[in-house]
This record gives structure tokens, sequence and C-alpha cells, in this order.
């Protein structure tokens, strides 16, 4: 009985085969059709590792939707070419615009072109300032708080020790978001009297640290130090180790990468403004799908910061930064 049950089994095993073989093949999932096209279009390079983390949350919200997303952003900051390549994306027709208001005046004939031919415009990252009645009639904001943020920054650093002198570091001139980060902090710090000025470092790393040593050269006494974003706080961080102002100097940034986190616990940084920018890019699509399909809006701007990071909770969203969502 036994050998007669070893004998059937490679029979059973065969035939199961060949029925396997011959049965059709499960066909695969179709994927879902696009039902719209939504462009991005922002100040900042895919190189800027703040802004593939907004290009991160654009993807992942491209891939929850049934949408094409697609970003616009020059190599180098430039508002003629962030101009150009609006007018790129407007020339493609979208069904949706998300754009960063980084120079009001330079994006205001092609964005109310746009808006004139009923293509929904937002706004993230940086909004336009003007008064109501001046300002681009984009449908709503979706980012931070700029000034506020630099009048939060100025406020920390204040709670620490009043600094005998503080300078803001800034590496686009002329970016709105980025001057009023700027003016937030001098208004700050002037209402402590504190002295404080606005330094152009520009986007170029060595150029950056050679600007920053020559500024505490002429102002030794300078004991706080803002940056604006990754752009500078590497520069700063490696300016303040390479002289020994570590623990001398105040140094506190927005926005989060690895070299920030970095900073922060080894003690350079005491802090970095988070403005959640992963929400900019995924918000910016899941709000244009929206309101495209159903005709939802959020009924006032959205703010996505600001919010501090520092070595009490610098562990929390250490994880989330290596997976390219803070």
């Amino acid at each position: 009985m036994i050998r007669v049950v070893r004998r059937w089994i490679p029979l059973f095993l065969i035939l199961g085969l060949l029925l396997g073989a011959c049965a059709p093949a499960t066909p695969a999932a179709t994927p879902p059709k696009k039902e719209f096209t939504f462009y991005i279009v922002s100040h900042g390079g895919p190189a800027d590792p703040f802004w593939g983390v907004v290009i991160k949350g654009m993807n992942d919200a491209a891939k929850v939707y049934p949408v094409e997303a697609k970003y616009f952003g020059p190599e180098k900051f430039s508002v003629q070419e962030l101009v150009n390549l609006l007018n790129s994306a407007i020339a493609a027709k979208p069904d949706g615009l998300a754009v960063t208001i980084t120079d009001p005046k330079a994006l205001d004939e092609p964005l109310r072109r746009a808006i004139q031919q009923g293509i929904p415009v937002v706004a993230i990252n940086v909004a336009d300032p003007r008064p109501e009645g001046e300002r681009i009639p984009y449908m709503f904001y979706i980012g931070m708080d700029e000034y506020l943020g630099g009048l939060r920054a100025a406020q920390r650093m204040l709670a620490v020790r009043t600094p005998t002198r503080a300078v803001c570091a800034i590496h686009e001139v002329g970016h709105v978001g980025l001057e009023a980060r700027c003016q937030g902090f001098l208004d700050g710090m002037k209402g402590k009297n504190v002295p404080v000025e606005k330094l152009d470092i520009g986007t170029d790393p060595t150029k950056a640290v050679e600007a920053l040593k020559a500024y505490f050269t002429r102002n030794p006494d300078t004991d706080a130090l803002l940056t604006l974003g990754p752009l500078g706080t590497d520069p700063a961080v490696k300016f303040l180790k390479e002289n020994n102002l570590v623990g001398k100097v105040l140094h506190g940034t927005f926005d989060l990468h690895p070299g920030t986190l970095s900073a922060i616990k080894e003690g350079v940084t005491l802090f970095a403004i988070d403005q959640q920018q992963y929400l900019q890019g995924y918000m910016a699509i899941t709000w244009l799908y929206l309101y495209k399909k159903y005709g939802l809006r959020p009924a006032n701007d959205v703010l996505t910061g600001p919010g501090f990071v520092d070595k009490d909770n610098v562990s929390l969203v250490e994880a989330l930064i290596k997976q390219g969502i803070r």
C-alpha cells in the first residue's frame, strides 16, 4: 500500500503543473486613469535637500490620487528662470498649478494670465505679502508664516541669553520668504536693543564660509547667527567649527536635512525651525485634486509651520528625515 501511494504522488504533481501551465494567466491590474495633471513650479532646484522633501510629498500624493504631478525648478536661484518655467507650465495647459510667489511683481502677470485661463492656482512655501486688493488672486496659501518664523527664532535665542550682536545670513537676497524671515528676526532682536544686520552669503558653500569669516572679522562681538535653510546651515556649521565658535555663538536655522540634524545633536546648532515642507508638496496636489474633482477647498490659508526641532525632540524626527519626509 505504501508503495502504491508513493508511485502516484509524482503523477498528481505532474498533473497539477500541467493544469497550472494551461490555466490562463491572471491579468495585471490596470493602472488607474490619470484624471488631471498638476504642476508645482518653484524657485528651488531638485538638488536642494529642502525641495527634495517637497518633491517626495508631491510624488506620494500622486500615488494616492489619479493624477500626474510634475515639478519645475531652476538649478540655481533665478527669478527670470522661475518666470520662464512658469510660462512653460502654463503653456502645457495643466489642470492646476502650485507656485512659490518668490517675487510677486515678476510672477504677477503670468499667474494672472493662468488664472484668467481658468487654471486653479495655489501658492506654496512663499505667499504674496501684498495687501488683499493687490496680491495675486490665487485660491489659498500652503506653507509657513515666514515673518513669524523669524520672530520666533529671535525669541528662542533671547530666552537663552541676550546677544551682544546678531546677524541674519541670507542665501537668496530678494526672495520674499527669506527676507520675511530675516525681518522677523531683526524686529525680534531690535525689540531687545540688540544690534542686528542682514548678510548676503549666496548659494555657493565656499563663498558663504568666506562671507561669514569676513563679517565676524569685522564684527568680532557677534554672538548670534541665524541662517535660513540648508544652503546656509552647512557653511555656517563649517565656519563655527573651524573657528572655535561652537557654544560661543548662538546658531539657529530653518528647515531640516541630515546636516542640520547632526549639528543639533552635536550642540553646534541650537534649533531648526521646521515648516514641514513634505506637507506643502503633498497638500498642494491633494487640494488641487479635491478642488478639480469636487470643488472643495479650505476656508483659509493652510499653515504648516513654524515649529521647533532641538535636542529635546530631534530623535523623534530623525527617522523621518532619513526617509525624506521631514
